[in-house]
């Protein structure tokens, strides 16, 4: 009785798994974007997305002949039905990792670390006493070629605690304690690997030797220095463009502690542009972000 009891309910759960994934997969798949060759505009690339009705407002800057162009279009929300601007604030996500390298390329040329260095001199011996073939470099952190896993195995409870704000209430010590427990990879064996992990940690090692939050660093390396007046971390979350999941339904936004480095930035477009073309016209320090640092060879898919 009990092991179908048993199988009865994996039975229910990998159905319940199936059915999300081909919903998931039918909505994306389903978006029909034309060739490369019959874009004559922005608006064939946006229009596909704005007819999905899953898909709720797009803002879109180019930049083309030294010339910004802003784009925006659908709503804000189900409940607030005004278009986006191309002054609206939107978390960024995992494009923070390149604000993370950039702020590395930055105090390297500061004489603050090395790529090279391993990070376990930055580290309590508690937490890091690993040998020298086992040694994590800053390098190896932002390229993700660390070894480290995507996310760290105690950051997974969270999940089920607080699936809308996973990474809400994972702090330092909780990195610590994982990184007391891991046993790195050897260098031979390790391969890319994409690691929300990796460059959080990043974040946080480097904001530890600039003696800043992760947030002051990047407002006084980036944001400042830009004129990115309207990017931020710490916002009021009615300031917040609304996030919504792969089905158009509102989401919470994502708050960030200890691994802030891999994904805590939000920003407007109008900023977004001012990174973007200081990253063009190769201003420092982002030119030194287009180093070559691994050969593409070195990377299998991720």
């Amino acid at each position: 009785m009990k092991k179908i009891i048993f199988w009865t309910i994996l039975g229910i759960i990998l159905l319940g798994v199936v059915g999300f994934t081909y919903v998931y997969k039918k909505i994306v798949q389903d978006i029909p974007v034309p060739p490369l060759t019959e874009i004559t505009s922005i608006e064939d690339i946006v229009e596909p997305y704005i007819a999905n009705e899953m898909t709720k407002g797009l803002s879109i800057g180019t930049y083309r002949d030294g010339e910004i162009q802003f784009y925006n279009y659908g709503i804000k929300s189900d409940k607030e039905l005004e278009t986006p601007t191309q002054e609206s604030i939107y978390e960024i996500g995992s494009i923070t990792k390149t604000f993370t390298g950039t702020v590395l390329a930055a105090l390297v040329k500061e004489g603050k670390v090395r790529y090279d260095d391993p990070i376990a001199k930055f580290l309590p011996d508690s937490v890091a006493n690993w040998s020298a073939d086992k040694a994590i470099t800053f390098e190896e952190l932002s390229t993700h070629t660390s070894g480290l896993p995507r996310l760290p195995n105690n950051l997974m409870k969270n999940f089920f605690i607080d699936m809308d704000n996973p990474y809400r209430n994972y702090a330092a010590a909780d990195m610590y304690d994982f990184l007391s427990k891991y046993e790195p990879k050897e260098k031979a064996a390790r391969k890319s690997e994409y690691s929300n992990l990796g460059v959080g940690l990043l974040g946080h090692l480097l904001a530890e030797i600039n003696g800043t939050s992760y947030e002051e660093m990047i407002q006084n390396h980036i944001f400042q220095p830009l004129g990115m007046s309207q990017s931020t971390i710490t916002i009021e979350e009615e300031l917040l463009m609304q996030g919504h999941d792969a089905v158009g339904v509102p989401t919470s936004q994502w708050d960030f502690i200890a691994l802030a480095g891999a994904g805590a930035i939000r920003s407007s477009t109008t900023d977004m542009m001012k990174y973007l073309v200081a990253n063009i016209e190769e201003q420092m320090p982002y030119v030194l972000t287009h180093e070559p640092r691994k050969e593409m060879s070195d990377f299998q898919k991720i």
